[in-house]
């Protein structure tokens, strides 16, 4: 009787010891699951971003023309464009889902003397290879950066223009013409300039 309670006993330790290792792994099984849906969730989100990031690009309106670029000092009045942008397909003040043409140029100021210019870039003539000139850029979606520049300072900004005939991404150069003057927005007497130059884009 005793052998048998013993060989009972030795039989349910053995079941129970096997549903805990069961169970053990199980738990481990589970946590590797966890662990690799986690892996394939994280990688799926990469994806996801750099698809974002992707169509983000792929939605840009404008043609980069990086290497057109100007520049001159005008008494200690240093002027550049930094690069020039096309697009036929730009939003405009009334309709950001529009598809006018236009013309982009990063404008660049910097006053590197003691005293004052003023100077109206953002008021600059265009014209173009195409045939078309512009006498002002579109004001409401160009940056405000003519006008008075004291000392040391710096301005930056974009300066649109809007074709009346279209064919942006056609336009090989661009020409622009502005003044500007030594001395403060009020003061007329100073060294005026008149500012005229073209830039090529391809």
């Amino acid at each position: 009787m005793k052998k048998l309670l013993v060989l009972l006993f030795a039989i349910l330790l053995f079941a129970l010891t096997g549903c805990g290792a069961d169970k053990a792994t199980d738990e481990l099984e589970k946590n590797d699951k966890k662990k690799a849906e986690a892996k394939v969730e994280e990688s799926a989100d990469k994806e996801t971003d750099a698809a974002t990031s992707e169509e983000k690009k792929s939605e840009d309106v404008w043609t980069y023309y990086d290497n057109a670029k100007w520049s001159d000092n005008f008494n200690g009045l240093k002027l550049d464009v930094e690069k020039v942008v096309v697009s036929d397909i730009a939003p405009t003040m009334e309709d950001e889902n529009a598809k006018a043409s236009a013309v982009g140029v990063k404008f660049k100021m910097e006053n590197t003397t003691e005293g004052k210019f003023t100077v109206y870039p953002d008021q600059a003539v265009l014209v173009t290879s195409t045939g078309e000139q512009i006498d002002m850029p579109d004001m409401f979606v160009s940056d405000s950066i003519g006008g008075e520049i004291d000392k040391g300072v710096i301005k930056e900004g974009n300066i649109i223009w809007y074709l009346e005939r279209g064919h942006a991404a056609d336009i090989t150069w661009i020409k622009m013409s502005f003044n500007g003057r030594v001395g403060a927005e009020d003061q007329f007497d100073g060294e005026s300039k008149d500012f005229e130059f073209e830039i090529k884009l391809k």
